[in-house]
Parts: C-alpha cells; structure tokens; sequence
C-alpha cells in the first residue's frame, strides 16, 4: 500500500512537472526585449497568470522550481520583473515634476540651454517707408549632460527557497522607488544646499533670497510678499515675465504648517483700531500648490532643514527654474540579468551562476540636469535672526 501511494505521488508530480514544461517549453527558443509576437504576449500573460497563483498560494512553491528549469519561463519571468519596474516607476509621481522643466536629450554629450532677453517686448510704431528698429538678444548659457547611474545586486539559490519569493515581487517597486528617489535627491541638490537654499543660486544679488529678516519665516503674510515679488519679476529689458502658478517646495520640517496655510478658510485681521474683520479665505491658495519634499533634511545636514521654503515659477512656463534630462529612449530606468552559464543534466536552463548558485543583477537610469534661471524662484531659510 506504501508502495502504491509513493507510486502514486511520483505519477502526480511527473503529471504536474509534465505541465508546467508544456506551459512554458521544453526547448531553448529566444525572445526580442519587449517582444510585441502575439505567441509570446500570450506565454507572458500565462507566466504573469502562474506567478500570481503561487505567490497568492493557489499554487505550490515548487512549482516555481520546476518551472525555472523550463526553456521560456526564466526569460518570461525576468521580462515580468523588467515590466513590473517599468509600470511602478511610471506609477508614482516625484514632486520635482512640480517645479522643474522635464526634458528630453539625444545622448550624453554635453546641452545648453538659454535664458533669453531682448526680442520679447513692445512693438515700435513705424512710420511710412521708416526702419524697422532692430533688437539685440542676450543669452544666459547653461550647460549639462545626462550621465549614467546604477547598482548591481544578486540573489542567492539559499535566498530564493527561502524567501518565498518576496524578494522577487518587491524587486519591481524596490528598484521603481530607487530610481525616482535618485532623481528627487539629485533636483534636491540643484537648488539645496548644506544650509538650506543653494548659496550659488539664492543670492542678494539675484534678488531671490530671504535670510535674516523678519519675512523669511514660512507665514501667510509672507507667503504672499513672496508670491507678489515672483509674479512681478521682468526680464532684463524691463517686460514682465508671465507666472501662472506658483510652487511652494518644503521638508517634512515646514509641511503641516504649509497645508495649514494653504487649507485655511478664513482669517482675522486687526485693524489700528482694534476691530477684527474676519476674512474668508486664506488670500495664497490660487494657483498655489505645496510640494513635500523628503530629500530636504538629507542635503541639508548643517542647518535650516526644518525651517527652509521655496517658491518657483511653474515650469510649464516661458522660463522655468530647472530642467531634468532624461535620454531619448532610455526615459525610464531598466534591468538587467547576467546570462546563467549552468544547466542541469537532464534538465532545463539554470537562472543560477555554476560558479556560486547566485544570480547577477542591475539597474540602469541615466539622467541629468541644471539650474537654469534664478529669476523664477525665491528661497528661504527660514531664519529670521539678524
């Protein structure tokens, strides 16, 4: 009787490993990167399919085992994984969006870009067969390239058994979160610096620093002084530059007293004569928007983290602050796998190393970025001491 059940299991895991090879093939075959061929979207779909019912129990761990010795489950196991990073990375929505030009660069060498005065301006009346007056046009230059960043990792044959595999259905967003944080902290340190605002940006003599004085601290009163000053910027002929909306940027220091501001309904003013005049609304909130900034505190390590603020222009706008470069076609960061070199005799394609039973792994994204002009943003320190 003992006899007939392991017979009689051995039969079942034959059937079941029988399965999952014609489910995902017995043969060495080779797919494109993002391969569109409706026969393999049809495998990917099943593969997507049959790691959902493991990783949600309606399957047995093993057979995940018995299907990373097939010849296609491997490749369509790791395009899931590139796929997943692609459509978590695209899921969230970095504040640096909020406040800087996102642009697009055809490859590493260097770009420039121009902050422009001179053509825009009012047009001179022109009398009969009278010259047209000529402009001159002044250029601020502002170079860049887009460099490449990365980390490589490996998982381990011990790690897979034993993880059951959480580490791989982590690895989308883990990677999707690496690659936005990396490019939040690196618009961080455009206008960030150890003390809060940048002091090669932030300065007196581009009129967009607030340091010392009693209108750097973060209140309603001096949220409006500084969105009035930015909407009544002018380029350096004299003409107004357009703001539609502005940016408020803060740490987790400043972010409840921001959306207290922003969130107030109605506020009371004191007049000389001690009447109180209650007053609906909160006068900053159109065309405001609060971005919460995370990476603040990390760049900002000597002072000011907790009590630093920043307004820009919308980057939508003629002339924005910054600009964030991506490369034409590598937009979105990508992964990579080592090729297994070991194969099991008898058997199907190892995803392991021979060497070590690891598996190599890495992450490409390749950005850049600078900051163009300092017209389009105020920052503060918060500190109001002399």
């Amino acid at each position: 009787m003992t006899s007939n059940l392991f017979e009689a299991t051995v039969e079942r895991i034959d059937l079941e490993t029988a399965s999952i090879g014609a489910m995902f093939g017995s043969e060495r075959k080779s797919f494109g990167q993002r391969n569109q061929d409706p026969r393999y979207l049809a495998k990917f779909a099943e593969a997507v399919k049959f790691m959902d019912e493991i990783y949600t129990g309606r399957r047995p761990l093993h057979h995940f085992t018995e299907a990373m010795t097939t010849s296609d489950f491997p490749k369509l196991f790791a395009d899931s994984l590139d796929r997943q990073l692609y459509g978590a990375y695209e899921a969230v929505s970095p504040t640096w969006m909020n406040y800087t030009r996102a642009a697009t660069v055809n490859d590493f060498r260097e770009v420039k870009r121009f902050a422009t005065s001179g053509v825009r301006g009012l047009l001179g009346k022109v009398g009969e067969l009278g010259e047209y007056k000529r402009r001159g046009q002044t250029e601020a230059e502002y170079k860049y390239k887009v460099e490449k960043y990365g980390a490589a990792f490996g998982l381990s044959f011990e790690a897979m058994i034993n993880d059951d595999l959480d580490s791989f259905m982590r690895l989308p967003q883990d990677l999707a979160d690496s690659a936005r944080d990396s490019e939040e902290e690196f618009v961080t340190r455009l206008f960030c610096g150890a003390s809060g605002p940048l002091t090669t940006v932030y300065t007196t003599g581009n009129d967009n620093f607030l340091d010392g004085v009693p209108e750097a601290a973060l209140t309603r009163d001096n949220l409006q002084a500084a969105i009035t000053k930015l909407l009544k910027r002018k380029d350096d002929n004299g003409n107004p530059i357009r703001v539609n909306a502005v940016e408020l940027v803060t740490g987790p220091g400043l972010a409840l007293e921001a959306e207290e501001i922003l969130n107030t309904t109605q506020y009371r003013v004191v007049d000389a004569s001690g009447n109180v005049q209650i007053i609906s609304g909160n006068g900053v909130s159109a065309n405001l928007r609060h971005s919460l900034n995370y990476w603040v505190p990390s760049v900002a390590t000597t002072a000011n983290a907790d009590t630093s603020w920043w307004l820009f222009a919308n980057p939508s706008g003629p002339r924005p602050a910054m600009e964030f470069g991506r490369m034409r076609g590598y937009e979105a960061p990508a992964l990579f796998e080592k090729i297994p070199d070991a194969r099991r005799i008898g058997g199907g394609e190892d995803m392991f190393d021979f060497e070590t039973d690891g598996s190599a792994k890495k992450i490409r994204h390749i950005f850049g970025g600078v900051f163009v002009d300092p017209k389009m943003t105020i920052g503060s320190t918060g500190d109001t001491t002399p």
